[in-house]
């Protein structure tokens, strides 16, 4: 896979060993190599042009070849950086990829070892360099199929962002990394994707959180008659089951190394192995994954591979928290009250005013499920024409009081008028003064509620109900 007129860089301080791999790449289809003789000339040149691929040695004359690689992954990384070194250790190749080395070849190098890991790598540019010009063409707008998202709950802008890069990737049969914390609708998200990607096969989900290497291949690949005991009959995989479809590996993060390699080669290859076979068989499903995790770190903890990362992530779509988008819980609220209670068989209760500040002020770890499983419960506890609030108020006073350092990502304090719509022009107020007003205010916003009011103040009810009564005095 030639570079085009994207350069590799070549970093090592032996000049004939720099000749023969140059002269190795040039034989691969590779015109556009660059090099480096000193750690300090390579980090120059990096600023200066950008590279599909560095080949780096670890002993260099000035500069730790590791100590470099350190800098390249924390400033560029995306960027694969293939370690080259003449010390066969273990113990230094283990090190190397938890730095953020791609992969690791030892002196002399092994061409056929060389080849695959440089097809690898080259194939990161072409997928970022694709994800980069899907991300510069999306732009607000409006979205062509409303009702492939009809299903989300949403009228955040941050949401409808989503939705048009979904658009433009759907049709794309290139793999689909979504993230986000527990909770936040990846999986929806996912059947999304398959909905719009006008493939005729079926959606089909795995949990792969869990499963040994053994399992893993026998749920995705199958197995033939007799490839183990107690394999009586032919069974096909979910990889076929998605022919022509979707295959949704949720909790990827989890997956075990050795199953890693199986999924990287089926990603490569489009090719898999029943177990008991020797027969290749080819796949037309779509791998889509999901994880909560922070792959980045499973990488420099050599727990989750590079290269497969590179080739989950030819498209990523991040899911924002509920509490980044907490203009959607009012929407979210009403409808889960409204499915709970034709589930249960019961009349729609009326949702009390002081419920939706009350849930403003909670950052909801668990994110929309935990805002469903929260609002069904209290339907199922109704028994009037109005919302009890009983089971929400006990759940919520257990859960930490939020405050400024709890803020997320975003976000800011409100203005000293927002919070304190005093008439400064007439004396500054005292602090009496100012807990007056907010104690006030949190109680009008709330209709005198005292729970849901301490939580708009970031307090405890107790705390709250000594400063009432000292103000009523």
């Amino acid at each position: 896979m030639p570079t085009g007129n994207v350069p590799i860089l070549i970093v090592d301080d032996d000049e004939l060993f720099v000749e023969y791999l140059q002269t190795l790449l040039e034989g691969y289809g590779h015109q556009n190599i660059h090099t480096a003789f000193s750690g300090k000339e390579s980090l120059r040149k990096v600023e200066e042009t950008a590279y599909a691929l560095i080949l780096l040695d670890l002993l260099l004359p000035d500069i730790s070849g590791l100590d470099i690689l350190q800098h390249l992954h924390s400033q560029y990384p995306d960027l694969p950086v293939v370690i080259i070194t003449s010390e066969d250790r273990v113990e230094t190749a283990v090190e190397c990829m938890k730095a953020g080395a791609f992969d690791f070849l030892t002196k002399p190098i092994q061409e056929a070892r060389l080849l695959p890991i440089l097809r690898h790598a080259l194939t990161i540019r072409d997928l970022k360099a694709k994800v980069d010009h899907l991300e510069k063409s999306i732009s607000i707008g409006q979205i062509r199929n409303p009702e492939a998202f009809q299903d989300i709950i949403t009228r955040s802008d941050l949401m409808y962002e989503i939705f048009l890069y979904i658009e433009t990737i759907a049709p794309t049969p290139k793999p689909v990394l979504i993230t986000g914390e527990s909770g936040t609708g990846k999986e929806l998200i996912a059947r999304t994707v398959h909905c719009l990607s006008g493939r005729t096969g079926k959606f089909i989900p795995v949990n792969v959180s869990g499963l040994d290497d053994t399992l893993f291949a026998d749920s995705l690949f199958g197995h033939v008659k007799g490839a183990y005991s107690g394999a009586e009959t032919h069974r096909n995989g979910l990889v076929q089951e998605a022919s022509e479809g979707t295959l949704f590996l949720d909790e990827i993060g989890d997956l075990e190394l050795s199953s890693q390699v199986k999924l990287l080669r089926l990603l490569q290859e489009g090719e898999y192995y029943r177990l008991g076979s020797d027969t290749p068989l080819h796949s037309s499903a779509r791998i889509l994954v999901a994880t909560n995790a922070d792959l980045y770190e499973k990488i420099r903890e050599a727990t989750f591979r590079a290269d497969l990362y590179y080739r989950l992530a030819a498209h990523r779509i991040e899911l924002p928290p509920l509490r980044d988008r907490k203009e959607d819980i009012p929407l979210l609220t009403e409808v889960f009250v409204q499915r709970a209670a034709t589930e249960l068989k019961k009349p729609v209760p009326r949702i009390p005013d002081t419920l939706l500040p009350l849930l403003t002020t909670y950052s909801f770890p668990g994110n929309i499920r935990e805002l469903q499983s929260l609002l069904y419960d209290a339907v199922s506890r109704t028994e009037g024409k109005e919302l009890n609030l009983k089971p929400l108020l006990s759940y919520l006073e257990k859960q930490p009081a939020p405050s400024a350092k709890k803020l997320s990502s975003g976000s800011s304090l409100p203005s000293t008028e927002e919070l304190i719509p005093i008439d400064l022009s007439g004396g500054f107020p005292t602090m009496a003064d100012v807990e007056n007003t907010l104690i006030r205010k949190a109680l009008e916003r709330t209709n005198g509620n005292q729970n849901a009011a301490s939580r708009l103040l970031g307090i405890s009810q107790s705390t709250l109900s000594r400063w009432i009564q000292r103000y009523a005095k």
